[in-house]
C-alpha cells in the first residue's frame, strides 16, 4: 500500500494519518471508530516520551532498519521518530558542549549529533518533495549516554509548516554570506532544514527566556551560549529566526546581546506569529503583556500561532487515545475535512491581524470576509495609531509568497481530491 503524502494533510501540530503502520505500530496512535480502527495517526506516545541518551540511539539504529527507498507515508513516520531521536540528542549534547566550556569531547558528540540530525532532515525533504534518494550512512550513530532528553515537545514541529516557510525565504545571498541562528529548543529544526535546502550553515543558542539555565545567568556574554563563533564574523549576516514570537522580548533581548558583541548585519523574524493575542493586547484583554511590534522584524509572516497551552493539551489527548486527541483538535477548529491546518493558520493570522486594524495582505480579504468577525472591539487608546498596514518591502514580499504557497497546496490538494477528503 504505497499512501503518497500531501502537505495538506498536516495538522497544526504536524501530525498525518495514514493506514499503512506494518511494522512502525509502536510509533503509531490508532483512531478507533465502533470498535474498529478507522486509520492511524503518526505519531504515539513514544514520539513525547521521556528517553536517555542511549535509549534514543539505539530507537535511531532500530528504526532505520525498517525503511525502505519509497516515498511514501509509512517512511515519513520512521524518518520524523528517526529526527525525533537525533534531534532530543543533538540538543542536550548542545548544552552539555556550553557547561562543558565548549570541551572537545562534547564538541565531538556534537558533530555527530548534527550529523545524524542533518542526514535525516536531508531524507524528509526527500519525502515531502517526492525526488532525490533516502540514504543511510550506516556510520552516522548517535552518541549515547545516561542523561535524558528534554521533558517538552520541540515547538516548530509541524514539517509542512517549516517546508513552507523555507520555500517562501529567498535572499539574495550566496549560502556562505548567510550564518542561520536560532535561539532555545522550540527553534532547533529550522536551522537543519535551511541548511539542507539552501546550504546555509546554522548556530543554536540557548539564549532563550524558556530556559531557566540562561536566566540564572544574566551576565554570561552571548559568544558563550553559541554551538559555533561563526555570526560573530563581520563578513556574515545572521538570519536570526524563532519558531514563534507572542511579545518579541525574546529577539528584542537576543539583538541588543549580539549588538554588545559587535554583530548587527542581521535579518531577524520567525516563522509564526501569536497574532490573536496581538489583537487581544490591542483591544486591552490581556493587561499583563505588550504587543509585539512589527517594525522591529524583517521576516514577517501571517501565520498564526496556536499557542503552546493548545499543543499541551492536544498531546495530552494522544496520550489517551486518537479519537481523544482528534476530538480535542476539532473542538478547537483544526483538523477539517475541506481544508487543512496551514490554511487556517493563515486565515487566523490575518484575521486576527485585521481585527487589529492592521491588514496584512488584501490578497487575504475575501478569506477574512467570509470569517464572522464578531465580538469586535475598540482598540486602546495607545494602539489606535499602530501600523494599518505592512510598508516594509521585505515584509510585505515575505507575506506575498507564504500566502501564494498555502494556496497553491490548497489548490493542489483539492485538484488530487475534488471530495475534499484529504485526510
Amino acid at each position: 500500500m504505497e499512501e503518497k503524502i500531501k502537505l495538506s494533510e498536516f495538522d497544526i501540530l504536524g501530525v498525518i494519518t495514514l493506514k499503512d503502520v506494518q511494522g512502525i505500530e509502536k510509533y503509531v496512535t490508532p483512531i478507533i471508530n465502533k470498535g474498529e480502527i478507522r486509520e492511524y495517526l503518526s505519531r504515539s506516545k513514544e514520539y513525547y516520551n521521556v528517553k536517555s541518551m542511549t535509549e534514543l540511539a539505539i530507537e535511531r539504529e532500530s528504526l532505520a532498519q525498517l525503511l525502505t527507498n519509497a516515498k511514501i507515508k509509512r517512511n515519513f513516520v520512521i524518518l520524523e521518530n528517526m529526527l525525533n531521536c537525533s534531534g532530543k540528542v543533538y540538543f542536550r549534547k548542545f548544552e552539555q558542549f556550553i557547561n562543558s566550556g565548549k570541551s572537545e569531547y562534547a564538541k565531538l558528540q556534537l558533530k555527530q549529533a548534527e550529523e545524524c540530525m542533518m542526514e535525516d532532515v536531508k531524507n524528509i525533504l526527500a519525502v515531502l518533495q517526492e525526488q532525490g534518494e533516502i540514504k543511510i550512512d550506516p556510520n552516522n550513530r548517535l552518541p549515547g549516554g545516561y542523561e535524558n532528553s528534554e521533558k517538552r515537545a520541540i515547538e516548530m514541529d509541524n514539517k509542512a509548516m517549516l517546508y513552507a516557510f523555507s520555500q517562501a525565504l529567498k535572499l539574495k545571498k550566496s549560502a556562505e554570506e548567510v550564518e542561520v541562528l536560532t535561539p532555545g529548543y522550540g527553534s532547533l529544526y529550522i536551522g537543519p532544514f535551511l541548511k539542507a535546502m539552501y546550504g546555509y550553515e546554522f548556530t543554536n543558542t540557548l539564549k532563550s527566556k524558556y530556559i531557566e539555565e540562561t536566566m540564572s545567568h544574566q551576565d554570561i556574554n552571548i559568544r558563550d551560549l553559541m554551538s559555533s563563533s561563526r555570526p560573530f564574523d563581520p563578513a556574515k549576516t545572521v538570519l536570526l529566526l524563532d519558531d514563534n514570537i507572542g511579545t518579541g522580548t525574546t529577539m528584542r533581548e537576543l539583538k541588543k546581546d549580539l549588538a554588545d558583541s559587535g554583530v548587527t548585519n542581521i535579518i531577524s523574524g520567525a516563522i509564526q506569529y501569536n497574532w490573536r493575542n496581538y489583537y487581544k493586547i490591542s483591544v486591552g484583554e490581556k493587561t499583563d503583556i505588550d504587543r509585539f511590534n512589527i517594525e522591529e522584524f524583517d521576516i514577517l509572516t501571517p501565520i498564526n500561532y496556536a499557542g503552546h497551552k493548545l499543543y499541551k493539551h492536544a498531546i495530552d489527548g494522544l496520550h489517551k487515545s486518537g479519537a481523544d486527541y482528534e476530538a480535542y483538535l476539532t473542538l478547537r477548529s483544526y483538523r477539517k475535512e475541506h481544508s487543512s491546518d496551514l490554511e487556517g493558520a493563515l486565515i487566523r493570522g490575518c484575521t486576527s491581524a485585521k481585527r487589529s486594524g492592521l491588514n496584512l495582505s488584501e490578497d487575504m480579504d475575501e478569506y477574512i470576509v467570509s470569517e464572522k468577525m464578531t465580538d469586535e472591539k475598540e482598540l486602546l487608546p495607545e494602539y489606535q495609531n499602530g501600523p494599518t498596514e505592512v510598508s516594509n518591502p521585505i515584509q510585505k514580499e515575505m507575506i506575498k509568497r507564504m500566502i501564494s504557497i498555502v494556496k497553491e497546496i490548497e489548490k493542489s490538494a483539492f485538484q488530487e481530491s475534488p471530495s475534499g477528503d484529504e485526510r
